[in-house]
């Protein structure tokens, strides 16, 4: 496999609040500055599978969804609003999702033969 570096969209509040509406998560922390630091958070947090949702459209970007065959991927870190993800893929299918300081996402991406 081909590895690759790609940009992903930068997300903020008002597309937490969207997607909540579109997956039904309205846990506070996504949308409630006061809430979320109350759970020593400095600021809202992205919810977890919209980070992983950004991280599959860069892979089926870079190498076609039709050629995915697996993706599996845990949140490592909380992505709060404004982050500068990168997501990048090596020769061996591990992906990563980043801003080159913090880890937020890691997994694995399996290619069809």
């Amino acid at each position: 496999m081909k590895s690759f570096s790609r940009k992903a969209p930068v997300m903020g509040k008002e597309h937490y609040v969207r997607f909540a509406g579109v997956v039904g998560d309205f846990n506070a922390v996504h949308y409630d500055l006061e809430f979320a630091q109350k759970l020593k958070m400095p600021a809202v947090i992205s919810q977890g599978p919209l980070t992983f949702s950004l991280a599959l459209d860069a892979v089926a970007a870079e190498v076609g969804l039709d050629n995915v065959n697996a993706f599996k991927a845990r949140i490592s870190a909380p992505v709060f609003p404004d982050t500068e993800l990168t997501i990048d893929c090596d020769e061996d299918g591990k992906v990563t999702a980043s801003d080159g300081k913090t880890t937020y996402l890691q997994g694995t991406l399996g290619i069809k033969d």
